[in-house]
């Protein structure tokens, strides 16, 4: 169970970047099948290359992830204040990355009129979903009392159900020198936990990915899980370019992940 729940925190910390939800530095590349193709035809060798033409394939929902918010909620935000330079919120908006373990990830998004966003991120061998709000203040990722992400698959299964949240993943008003912490408790089968995150903004500095080369703002992303009385840490660098979003996530014991491409539409 302990493994399991780390796991799908690691997730919650590279969803920003897309990653998919296995791919763990100790497991081997999964080979693709199609969609449409029956659960035992014979997979793909090559991996995933999506271009911006063609529809992203190669899915096997090993791992299913549903979001299930409290009854009837009251809007919180106002799709106004979807305007964080370095995180695009819009409609329909797509991201394109590779990964260390040779495998690729699509990460999509969905918007509707209240700064409310789900994050859909599909790679080689998984598939789930998670819940994002824009306010004043920022974006915050995991942010929906009652939001639960399940997972089923090699280590077994599990849940965890958001049970609130205190302060932004990425602020609007961001300048490198800042500093910003996150809380977000949670609850499993087995009891309470919380994932606390501190956030320092280092400073801009060149990446170069297989999308380009971006002047991107580089974030520090420091801190630990608390798991059956255990705080497990946590520690990795994201990379965020103006108008973009998420260009590179490297976290400590994670595959690294680069953008290859993207489509963000014009907000209507």
């Amino acid at each position: 169970m302990k493994k399991i729940f780390v796991w799908m925190i690691l997730v919650v910390a590279l969803s920003a970047c897309g990653a998919p939800a296995n791919s763990t530095p100790d497991s081997a590349p999964a080979n693709s099948t199609p969609d449409s193709a029956p659960a035992n035809s014979t997979p793909d060798s090559a991996p995933i290359k999506p271009t911006p033409t063609e529809p992203f394939s190669g899915v096997i929902n090993e791992f299913e992830s549903t979001q299930t918010p409290i009854a009837n909620p009251t809007p919180e935000g106002d799709s106004n204040e979807c305007d964080n330079p370095f995180y695009p919120v819009a409609d329909e908006a797509t991201w394109f990355f590779s990964i260390s373990t040779g495998e690729n990830a699509i990460h999509t998004m969905s918007v509707d009129d209240f700064g409310k966003f789900t994050i859909t991120v599909k790679g080689a061998n998984s598939t789930f979903t998670i819940d994002g709000q824009c306010n004043s203040e920022g974006v915050t990722i995991m942010n929906v009392p009652g939001a639960q992400t399940t997972y089923s698959g090699e280590y077994g299964s599990s849940a965890v159900t958001t049970v609130s949240v205190s302060g932004v993943s990425l602020p609007n008003n961001i300048a490198p020198g800042q500093q910003w912490t996150q809380t977000i408790t949670v609850t499993t089968e087995s009891g309470t936990s919380i994932i606390e995150t501190n956030y320092t903004a280092v400073g801009f500095e060149n990446v170069t990915v297989p999308a380009g080369e971006f002047y991107a703002l580089k974030i520090e992303q420091d801190g630990y899980v608390t798991v059956f009385g255990q705080k497990v840490a946590m520690h990795g660098f994201n990379w965020y370019a103006e108008g973009v979003g998420p260009v590179k996530g490297a976290m400590d014991g994670a595959p690294v992940l680069e953008l290859m491409m993207y489509d963000i539409p014009d907000k209507k």
